[in-house]
């Protein structure tokens, strides 16, 4: 479940929300070319993964609690709760780079 604190910037090019997950369920978080995501644990266990095309699993990350991760990559990653889990996510919107005059 995805709660919407707050959006920073009058352009909406920034997004700050609240995740809240029970046991085994699931978030995807899509990352659009040019944009990014960090996605801070506060309470509780959640693992990261990204799949590759046609392959396992390219990306497989659990991350501890108060550890911010990282996701700079475009594509679709799955957020899944080992336990209850409440979390921060902070997503930098794609296509939001300035343009040289």
């Amino acid at each position: 479940m995805l709660f919407e604190a707050l959006n920073l910037l009058a352009g909406r090019q920034h997004q700050l929300s609240v995740i809240v997950l029970m046991r085994g369920e699931t978030y995807m978080e899509t990352i659009e070319d040019g944009g990014s995501a960090v996605i801070l644990v506060l309470r509780g266990a959640a693992s990261i993964s990204r799949q590759r095309a046609g392959a396992q699993a390219g990306l497989h990350i659990t991350p501890r609690v108060g550890e911010p991760v990282w996701l700079t990559i475009a594509g679709t990653y799955c957020v899944t709760a080992r336990a209850p889990m409440l979390g921060l996510r902070m997503v930098r919107l794609g296509g939001g780079a300035a343009k040289a005059p």
